[in-house]
């Protein structure tokens, strides 16, 4: 049952949970001429949280680009819907604060959409928005009393005389006398006339039609007609013209043996062929057809102008016949050059993927475009394609796809010689293309295509050019200031939160750790593979019989097949602890080769480690994370603030027991108050 209207007269209300009708009928308004594109352009892409009051400035930009035009275009025509509710589907659910219904008002009303601000305005109650005196959005009087006050004189003027007309009374009583006349009309009765009706024929049966019987004709002529006349319209003084034209008939005499020699009206066979010879058996003449043979017709006709076709098919060529190319050759090296250009892995391997029907709004590249794109996929280091490869697959570095470079995601697929669409592989490929393509968001990096008609299973995502974090601490020592990794360690919690609350489901990372965190030109944090990420169906806690990730980084419930959005927030604080410290979460050679590891793992013994090992971080930090914090980045102090201490507490937070351990949305709002403090 929908609210009453009462119930959902509060602007503060979310578009998200309006009723279903209250979204029909907004639709079904701004539908008309593509109005929702005129309220698409001017949404902001961050609401105001005080009042309903969102404009576009320089320092927020607006929400949506010309490519999200197309993109809601497309998806109203794939799924026939109307496009106004795609973009309130999309709009309420993403960013924060939620769109309302007092941001919505106020932005019709901005884009002079008047019919719907006014719609909104009963619903909640309120006076309709005020409306320009001019212009296509002014108000329109609708009676005479309106209009008077804005009629000229002379136009008030012509009316005051209409009304004071007096028609002549003669044509008053005219127009009187033809309304009585009209109204005493004495209605006549047709009369009905009964008469016999004479049996003769109806002049509408349709006349019998007896068939004649079929034509005998003659048996057919040894020369048929259109050869008889093709030899009449041939006058008697076209002599040379009838020279060159053959008798067919004789040509195509079942008996070759005997066909006669084609001779014209006047005797003159010069330029005539026995084609007889030529239509010989193709076994025959493969084998024993030659110049000579050709000769043996009792026929005179000269033999110059006759090519040896036999010869012209022969593989080899004989040195005197040099200049006879091997047309066999030829066609066979064209067509395979053909193909291997075209097709550049159809000499390499044949799909073993099933043919698959994807919902989704990404564009399919083909495994060719793929392999043009990266090389042919080469892992040559001096071609710098190769970008690195994990447990899930490889990724390319791949030019000429689109505008810009992207990386291509090379899936890895065990050696089986057919992939059926009830694999793991599959599943997991369709859910990145059809559920995971909608995640949007600045701290994420992208998928922008797909490809599922090669050797195997592709996905091609932003390029993002600084590296992974894992690689800038480890191997790029110092170059990351404290401050820039404070910035990253907001930008990962964001990203991070958005998949656990851009949609109804929760969508779980389960793969957190430095490695999988991308960095851009300007240091900026960008979350990636989401190769093993795992949708719960409404709930925010399940079970997993197979576990994965990378052990460094899991948290103890993880190793019990317990699932929920918290596992991510023990990973990200593993992740803060390596930006504290510039340590490897996991190094052999020191004592408590894991970073961290609660001691309720401990406890449980899950065969990671023995109950007496305690980790680096436990063995060296009491209550202060100085004594391994890399202080070779900065003193991390400014305005008397020890910011990594503030990170320090954040981090033993998130690696608490799964019960006092934080959601990631809460996370980033203590990183955010902590981020205010450095301005």
């Amino acid at each position: 049952m929908e609210p009453h209207l009462n119930q959902i007269a509060n602007p503060a209300i979310e578009i998200r949970k309006l009723p279903p009708s209250i979204i029909r009928e907004l639709a079904l308004i701004l539908d008309y001429a593509d109005s929702w594109k005129r309220l698409m352009a001017i949404i902001p892409k961050k609401l105001s949280s005080n009042g309903y009051k969102s404009d576009i400035s320089p320092t927020n930009l607006p929400k949506y680009n010309s490519e999200h035009f197309k993109i809601i275009e497309l998806g109203g025509i794939q799924y026939k819907r109307s496009c106004s509710e795609i973009l309130f589907d999309e709009w309420g659910t993403s960013g924060r604060p939620r769109a309302s219904l007092g941001h919505l008002k106020y932005l019709l009303a901005k884009a002079q959409l008047f019919r719907a601000a006014d719609y909104l305005a009963k619903l909640l109650g309120e006076d309709p928005p005020v409306r320009p005196a001019n212009g296509p959005a002014a108000v329109i009087p609708t009676s005479l009393s309106e209009i008077q006050p804005h009629l000229d004189t002379s136009t008030a003027e012509v009316e005051k005389q209409l009304d004071e007309l007096n028609y002549p009374q003669i044509a008053i009583q005219k127009i009187r006398k033809k309304s009585i006349e009209v109204k005493h009309l004495v209605p006549v009765i047709p009369e009905i006339v009964v008469s016999e009706v004479k049996s003769k024929p109806d002049p509408l049966e349709p006349p019998l039609v007896v068939p004649r019987a079929k034509p005998q004709f003659p048996p057919a002529p040894e020369v048929s007609d259109m050869i008889k006349f093709s030899l009449d319209s041939v006058s008697d003084d076209s002599s040379e013209l009838s020279a060159v034209v053959p008798d067919l008939s004789a040509l195509l005499s079942h008996d070759q043996s005997e066909a006669p020699a084609a001779e014209t009206e006047n005797g003159n066979s010069e330029f005539i062929p026995v084609f007889s010879k030529l239509l010989l058996d193709p076994d025959k003449t493969q084998s024993s057809a030659t110049e000579d043979d050709l000769n043996t017709s009792d026929e005179p006709y000269e033999t110059d102008l006759i090519p040896a076709l036999s010869i012209l098919n022969k593989s080899s060529v004989k040195e005197d016949s040099e200049l006879i190319p091997d047309f066999n050759m030829l066609m066979s090296s064209n067509e395979s050059s053909k193909s291997s250009s075209s097709n550049p892995s159809s000499a390499k391997c044949s799909s073993p993927l099933p043919n698959l029907s994807l919902n989704t709004l990404l564009p399919h590249f083909t495994y060719a475009q793929l392999e043009v794109a990266t090389e042919n996929f080469s892992s040559a280091k001096e071609s710098g394609r190769f970008l690195g490869a994990g447990a899930f697959g490889s990724v390319f570095l791949a030019t000429g796809l689109l505008d810009k470079p992207v990386a291509v995601k090379k899936i890895f697929l065990e050696n089986v010689e057919m992939v059926s669409e009830g694999d793991q592989v599959t599943k997991q490929f369709k859910n990145e293309v059809e559920v995971l393509y909608k995640y949007k968001h600045d701290n994420l990096v992208s998928l922008l295509g797909y490809s599922c008609d090669g050797c195997t299973y592709c996905l091609i995502y932003e390029y993002v050019p600084g590296g992974s974090l894992f690689d800038a601490l480890q191997k790029h020592p110092g170059t990351l200031l404290w401050k820039q990794r404070v910035k990253i360690a907001l930008g990962t919690a964001r990203a991070v939160a958005y998949l656990h609350t851009a949609f109804s489901t929760p969508l779980i990372h389960r793969d957190i750790k430095s490695a999988n965190i991308l960095l851009d030109g300007d240091n900026n944090a960008k979350l990636c593979d989401f190769g093993i990420v795992k949708l719960l169906p409404g709930q925010l806690t399940a079970v997993e019989t197979s576990p994965c990730g990378t052990s460094a980084y899991m948290s103890p419930e993880y190793h019990r097949g317990d699932i929920s959005i918290k596992l991510d927030t023990f990973s990200f604080g593993v992740v803060l602890l390596e930006l504290l410290t510039s340590l490897a979460p996991l190094d052999y050679n020191r004592q408590g080769a894991d970073l961290v590891i609660s001691r309720r793992a401990r406890l449980l013994d899950l065969q990671v480690f023995s109950a007496q090992q305690v980790t680096y971080v436990e063995d060296q930090c009491e209550q202060s994370i100085a004594p391994i914090l890399d202080k070779s980045i900065g003193t991390w102090e400014e305005n008397e603030i020890n910011f990594a201490e503030e990170l320090y507490l954040v981090t033993l937070r998130c690696l608490e027991d799964k019960k006092k351990r934080p959601v990631m949305a809460d996370v980033v709002t203590t990183l955010e108050t902590i981020q205010e403090k450095l301005i």
